[in-house]
């Protein structure tokens, strides 16, 4: 009985809120009264049209959306693939087809009755249901909501405060008056349109190439290079390679490309994979555009410019569009600035730490090949690992030795690449960077994902070692590390496993102490602080 009460009341507390909140609002009363909203929407409406801080106008507009929504999906739209699916377009007639018209027209029409819509968002609209673009009202309404909410979000005024930092901090300053100008006209449609204005970007669209890598990867990169008069370039070469992080089969492509430029040449290495690749069938036309600019950096860090290359990603609708996208040329202080929440344009991390120079990358190479680093490595590999150098975009000089077969490990996908003995792997990756000075044998690791533990057992020698490891889905032990590091201690080996970072990850390196001191002396790798030279001597 009690509980029969308290429904009772708060189905009273619910529809005396409903009825308080229209007889304050005359904008819901017509929405009801024009049946573009019914009575039992009217809870989900409000809710919905209260978390739309900016208010005004368009918060009815979404409310109306986000309550119609709910009611035939069975909750509100979150963006989510089921949701972008739920919109996508229905096959009708064109009997149906017109019938639907006919009935979204007479819908926008009392939307402009109401005055939720402008004359110019009503002709729009009105010219997209001419020409059948949505086939039934929630992706109609969908239309109307993004169409408010993208006027909301490029009103005028906001966008002249957004205008006037760019000027404030040089984004925009010769053009900072035609800026104004194209706001004024409403002639930024879209945030991409705000880099027309700025000093020093560029907006690349590579549907408007041919799909021939030979012709659009050239022009691209003198587009890119345009921005800045110090990063013309000749020479500009490419090659396809096979992307080695994937199966052979799965025909997965890098390109390498090479220009000249100051006087030196310069090489990066981007990924296509996303593409299957045939002698016979040219890839579309599609550009790495988060990474094949770098090569552009390499040269500005050789510069020793205060200014770095930025991708400034393109977002239609919650969808990012790989085909455009914007380059903008930015210093440390100008980045922070559009990294702001509030920004229009947001450009993707680049820091401005020191990396090490194309020459100063060079000498490294010189320095571990003098000191033997390189002694096990045959001529070709040796020649391979250097060019594979100048492909990179090297951060410190830990990464120079990621280019390089068999001279650091860095494999963080053994556990989920290999489920039958992922211990006894690593041991033989161990035992190959230690140039086999480390040479274990009768490795064995049975590996049951069922279970939560295995053991490692070797033999150096005539000595046998067993170690019991953890197994945790794709988590590898790091007990085997501090274990392989003790048994190389205990057999008096020549040299011993060293920690460095390599690509925000922690990599180990076999040095002699020769090479370590020597190393550490002229500081051409960087160590882990978990393995300092006073810990090698305490062991």
């Amino acid at each position: 009985m009690k509980k029969l009460f308290k429904q009772i009341i708060l189905f009273v507390l619910l529809t005396s809120t409903s009825a308080n909140a229209q007889l304050q609002d005359p904008i819901l009363e017509k929405l009801i009264e024009n049946k573009l909203i019914e009575q039992d929407e009217v809870r989900d409406f409000l809710k919905k049209q209260e978390e739309y801080k900016p208010g005004g106008k368009t918060s009815y507009i979404y409310g109306l959306f986000q309550s119609k929504f709910k009611k035939q999906i069975g909750h509100f739209y979150f963006e989510s693939i089921t949701d972008i699916t739920a919109l996508d377009d229905k096959e009708i007639t064109e009997e149906e087809q017109k019938k639907e018209n006919l009935k979204l027209t007479d819908y926008l029409s009392k939307l402009k009755k109401i005055d939720l819509i402008s004359e110019k968002q009503f002709n729009y609209l009105q010219k997209e249901i001419n020409n059948n673009s949505y086939g039934y009202e929630l992706q109609f309404l969908k239309a109307v909501t993004n169409k408010a909410l993208n006027t909301d979000y490029l009103a005028p005024e906001r966008l002249k405060k957004f205008a006037n930092q760019l000027k404030e901090y040089k984004i925009a300053d010769k053009k900072y008056e035609s800026l104004l100008k194209a706001i004024e006209d409403e002639n930024i449609k879209e945030p991409v349109d705000l880099l027309l204005y700025c000093e020093r970007s560029v907006i690349i669209d590579t549907k408007k190439y041919p799909v021939e890598p030979k012709k659009y990867l050239e022009i691209i990169h003198q587009q890119t290079a345009s921005i800045l008069p110090e990063l013309a370039f000749t020479n500009f070469e490419f090659e396809k390679v096979q992307d080695d992080e994937f199966p052979d089969n799965t025909k997965c492509i890098d390109f390498i490309v090479s220009l000249r430029s100051n006087g030196r040449v310069y090489k990066y290495r981007s990924n296509y994979h996303d593409f299957l690749w045939d002698e016979n069938k040219p890839l579309r036309c599609e550009i790495d555009y988060k990474y094949y600019y770098q090569i552009f950096n390499k040269i500005l860090r050789d510069l020793h410019s205060a200014y770095r290359l930025h991708v400034v990603v393109i977002h239609d609708n919650m969808k990012t569009d790989n085909q455009l996208f914007g380059i903008i040329v930015l210093n440390e202080k100008q980045k922070e600035i559009l990294s702001q929440e509030d920004s229009y344009l947001k450009p993707e991390y680049e820091d401005f730490i020191k990396k090490p120079t194309s020459q100063e990358i060079e000498n490294a190479i010189k320095e571990f090949t003098k000191i033997g680093l390189f002694s096990n490595l045959t001529a070709d590999e040796l020649n391979k690992g250097k060019e594979n150098a100048a492909a990179l975009y090297i951060k410190d000089k830990n990464q120079i030795l990621s280019a390089f077969p068999n001279m650091i490990y860095l494999d963080e996908s053994i556990m989920l690449r290999n489920q039958k003995d992922p211990y006894a792997e690593i041991v033989k990756i161990f035992a190959r960077i230690s140039h086999n000075q480390f040479n274990p044998t009768h490795i064995s690791n049975p590996f049951d994902s069922k279970k939560n533990k295995t053991t490692l057992n070797f033999k150096i020698g005539n000595k046998f070692y067993s170690k019991v490891l953890k197994v945790e889905d794709d988590w590898t032990d790091s007990s085997i590390f501090d274990f392989i590091k003790s048994v190389v201690f205990q057999n008096n080996l020549k040299g011993q496993f060293y920690k460095i970072e390599s690509r925000n990850q922690i990599a180990d390196v076999y040095l002699t102490k020769k090479q370590y001191d020597y190393i550490k002396a002229n500081k051409l790798l960087s160590f882990d602080s978990e393995f300092t030279e006073e810990d090698e001597e305490e062991e």
